[in-house]
């Protein structure tokens, strides 16, 4: 009988690991197939709740955005927060960051790529970035890939891959509903936990348990398609007044709208 149940457990163990490998491999070919892409326009809807130390908030925003690789932006971003509304236009040499509301603009010369920090340019879509980028081989040893079953979204059929990992007193779960056919992303949801550690740093006194919930939705307008390069161009209005761009190294935040003091 022994025997028999450390069969059973190896097989489980086994069907496990082969399920998460299967969707660790499902996932590189959705990073491939974002990587492989010369450009894409969507509109993305975010929902943010904030938590620290009992205190919460909740932000809403959406955008529209457009990207030509390597380095073209057209970008209108909703208000969120402390943050106006937003244009944000690369034709490939300038980048342009316009405020209507404060009927300001910033402008600084284009990066190379959309890489790295510089998905930033694309808003709240740089997350997509940010996901085909990420080397799935260089996750954590607690790091796990899991299939989490199917869902519809927006009409879409999608299976979700789960991921999740712990490192210190930090926690992620991170869930992609991606296109079963099309392996497109059309939502995120990312839960992320903060808990205190015992007694604080030095026996201070422990910082207060911090919690990040994000629910992106995605809808596609074109992908790997061609954008006319006027899309990305940006010309100033006359009653716009510019401003200095920040210092180098740092990021490229829009002016603030007149009204919203930090």
């Amino acid at each position: 009988m022994r025997t028999l149940w450390m069969a059973v457990v190896i097989v489980a163990a086994t069907a496990v690991g082969s399920a998460q490998q299967d969707a660790k491999a499902f996932l590189k070919q959705v990073q491939q197939k974002y990587r492989d892409a010369k450009s894409w326009e969507i509109s993305i809807d975010i929902t943010a709740e904030l938590n620290f130390g009992g205190n919460s908030q909740k932000q809403q925003s959406s955008s529209t955005i457009a990207m030509q690789r390597p380095n073209r932006v057209a970008a209108k971003v909703g208000a969120s927060g402390f943050s106006p509304a937003r244009e944000v236009y690369s034709d490939g040499k300038t980048v342009f960051v316009y405020v209507p509301s404060a009927k300001q603009y910033m402008k600084q010369p284009a990066p190379s790529d959309l890489k790295g920090a510089n998905a930033g340019l694309l808003g709240e879509a740089g997350m997509l970035m940010g996901i085909a980028e990420q080397d799935l081989d260089q996750l954590g040893p607690n790091a796990k890939i899991q299939f989490r079953g199917t869902q519809t979204v927006g009409g879409k059929q999608t299976r979700i891959v789960e991921i999740t990992d712990t490192q210190g007193n930090a926690s992620v779960n991170l869930k992609l509903f991606i296109g079963a056919q099309d392996r497109l992303i059309y939502r995120v949801e990312l839960n992320q936990t903060t808990r205190p550690q015992q007694g604080g740093q030095g026996g201070g006194q422990a910082q207060p348990q911090a919690s990040m919930k994000v629910v992106a939705t995605m809808r596609y307008i074109s992908f790997d398609k061609p954008i006319p390069e006027s899309r990305f161009r940006f010309t100033p209005p006359k009653d716009a007044k510019e401003m200095q761009p920040p210092q180098q190294g740092q990021p490229m935040t829009p002016p603030q709208s007149p009204g919203r003091g930090r």
